[in-house]
């Protein structure tokens, strides 16, 4: 399928595991892809990743700063002439894993400002751009089953993405009702199979399987959600297939929510 082809996607946190994910796919679609990071790509590793597909394109951008997502968007419509898709991926977890009522001021603060504000402004950044086009845009938003439900030690990041859930809704039902061809969703994933989720699974269960082993029991399919599994979803969600569809919540999580 060439779902993309001609059509310009910034992706926020792109040189992530999911961020890169997220890139291949839509590039296998025809995409051009625009990575928004603030790291810097390792050449030989970027270029055994993405192969023979089309590299994507880096620009800077510190989500939780509105100067950097301006001159982030301007760099892209400059070099592309539209933005068609925005992801905004970009996210983190606590630092430590603490009680409710012992986490710090200033580490709640800073995942807010990193999953609330830097979703807050790609939204207004993105709408502004896209709104201004005939064909209106797409934006897909990264939440997390973390929002629907309580946690023992991460409720910084739950409370900040439950912020998205809602946030998601207050964009796309403005820019429906504005007549801006805007539509805005988001995809919830379950524990994804990641770097920084294995890393701290490893650690919690002791060797690489037997954290394998605790995430398949956690999923009534028995199986674990890939960064190609959320790929897949923002690929429809982004798409014209979608087209009807805006303020919708897509949990990817093995049935883990309904059990």
């Amino acid at each position: 399928m060439k779902r993309f082809e001609s059509k310009t996607v910034l992706i926020s946190g792109g040189l992530g595991g999911m961020g890169m994910a997220i890139a291949k796919r839509l590039i296998s679609e025809g995409a051009n892809v625009v990575l928004g990071d603030l790291a810097t790509p390792q050449a030989e590793e970027f270029a055994a990743y993405f192969g023979d597909l089309p590299h994507p394109q880096v620009v800077q951008l510190d989500v939780a700063n509105e100067a950097s997502w301006q001159a982030a968007l301007a760099d892209v419509v400059q070099r592309h002439g539209a933005l068609d898709v925005l992801v905004n991926n970009a996210g983190v977890v606590m630092r430590a894993a603490l009680p409710f009522d012992e986490i710090p001021l200033d580490e709640w603060q800073r995942v807010f400002s990193i999953n609330v504000d830097g979703v807050f402004l790609g939204l207004q950044a993105a709408i502004r751009v896209m709104k201004a086009s005939a064909h209106g845009g797409s934006i897909v938003n990264l939440g997390s089953v973390a929002s629907r439900v309580g946690s023992k030690d991460a409720g910084a990041y739950g409370a900040s993405k439950a912020a998205v859930t809602n946030m998601t809704k207050q964009a796309a039902l403005s820019a429906a009702r504005h007549g801006y061809k805007v539509r805005v969703n988001a995809v919830h994933p379950g524990n994804v199979w990641t770097p920084l989720v294995e890393n701290k699974l490893i650690t919690q269960y002791g060797n690489h399987e037997a954290a394998k082993q605790a995430v398949r029991a956690m999923n009534p399919m028995g199986d674990i959600v890939t960064p190609d599994d959320v790929a897949a979803s923002i690929a429809f969600l982004a798409s014209d297939d979608a087209r009807m569809i805006t303020g919708a919540d897509l949990v990817i999580d093995g049935g883990r929510l309904i059990q």
